[in-house]
């Protein structure tokens, strides 16, 4: 027990050692950026200033997808619930894949055309975020593919991407496991299979043949929208 205990404590130190470096980092970013923003906009026009507000807002919108996950394992930690609702998936994934990751060739196979599942829209968009995010970050390919098919009852969402995992497949998805990685906080595909869940679904990852595999089960919601 003492040994579990101790194991259990140094795991929350890493992460919370991890998690002040995430944090830091961006944060020093926004101050630094905000400050030469100022500057900038005191001798008014220049042309660094779009890609400086851009980096800013690149930054900030990091801050808080971290905060999101910290908030949300939380939550579910302590047996919060989610409020489950009727969502359609194809555009949710697209709207999505165009914001968070615009540089990247994201193709969507849907051969059933939209489809409705039951979820909780904070929880899903914080497990899609989790996946275009560790492609983004993990990865040098620039394409995704997300394929979307249906069973008596069940939605069924493939994310392959074209990364070059070299870890331990068994850990990953794991509370805290990075790999050899020193970014992230290591709570993304812990929290996103809680999340599933919650949501009566699941999340599996497999070897791809360029790749990693995730396979996301969704209960398939029998309301339709116009």
């Amino acid at each position: 027990l003492y040994l579990k205990d101790q194991k259990k404590t140094n795991s929350l130190q890493a992460f919370f050692a991890s998690l002040t470096h995430e944090l830091k980092t961006p944060l020093a970013s926004i101050r630094l950026q905000g400050e030469v923003i100022n500057e900038i906009l005191e001798s008014k026009n220049d042309p660094t200033l779009n890609k400086l507000i851009g980096r800013l807002i690149a930054d900030t919108t990091k801050l808080e997808t971290q905060m999101d996950k910290i908030l949300q394992l939380s939550r579910i930690e302590r047996g919060g619930e989610l409020n489950l609702t009727s969502l359609s998936l194809l555009p949710f994934i697209k709207r999505l894949a165009k914001t968070w990751v615009p540089e990247h060739e994201v193709d969507i196979i849907a051969p059933d055309g939209n489809i409705n599942i039951e979820a909780d829209e904070f929880a899903l968009e914080l497990i899609m975020k989790n996946l275009l995010e560790n492609t983004r970050i993990h990865t040098t390919s620039k394409k995704i593919q997300i394929v979307l098919s249906q069973t008596e009852g069940k939605v069924h969402l493939a994310y392959i991407d074209h990364g070059d995992f070299k870890g331990d497949l068994e850990k990953l998805g794991t509370l805290f496991y990075k790999h050899n990685s020193t970014k992230g906080s290591g709570i993304g595909l812990y929290l996103s299979q809680k999340l599933l869940d919650k949501m009566h679904g699941n999340l599996s990852i497999t070897k791809a043949n360029h790749g990693l595999k995730f396979d996301l089960i969704f209960k398939k919601s029998e309301e339709t929208h116009a």
